[in-house]
């Protein structure tokens, strides 16, 4: 996955300028049929909802998921790429990272289901 600039530029400031970086609570997840881009915002899955992420303890720069997750989408199209963010909120959440999925989903219909298995979302910084 790639860090955004939003989470390069603060935790640069948090370990070289010593300043606070406000505690996430939950991280959010959102579908997209290309890359997201920097800011995470570009090809979203039309009207699908954030889902949340919980991930397990990091181990040599890495850390996955550790709950299996699902969303119930709202369109249609195929996925290729996963956001994710501090926020449920489209209009308030800064987001943290995104990258291309190791098998594309179709979703064929309104309604259907996108689950993430445990392990299938990994971050890393190395």
């Amino acid at each position: 996955m790639t860090i955004s600039n939003y989470l390069e530029d603060s935790l640069l400031n948090l370990v070289l300028r010593n300043t606070t970086f406000p505690a996430i609570a939950a991280v959010w997840g959102s579908l997209h049929t290309a890359d997201p881009g920097e800011t995470g915002t570009g090809s979203p899955l039309a009207s699908s909802p954030r889902f949340s992420v919980a991930f397990g303890v990091a181990a040599s720069a890495t850390s996955a998921n550790n709950a299996t997750t699902s969303v119930v989408c709202s369109a249609t199209g195929t996925v290729t790429y996963v956001g994710l963010w501090d926020g449920s909120s489209t209009a308030t959440a800064n987001h943290l990272w995104s990258g291309a999925l190791g098998t594309s989903k179709v979703v064929a219909n309104v309604g259907d289901v996108v689950t993430v298995a445990v392990g299938a979302l990994t971050v890393s910084l190395s």
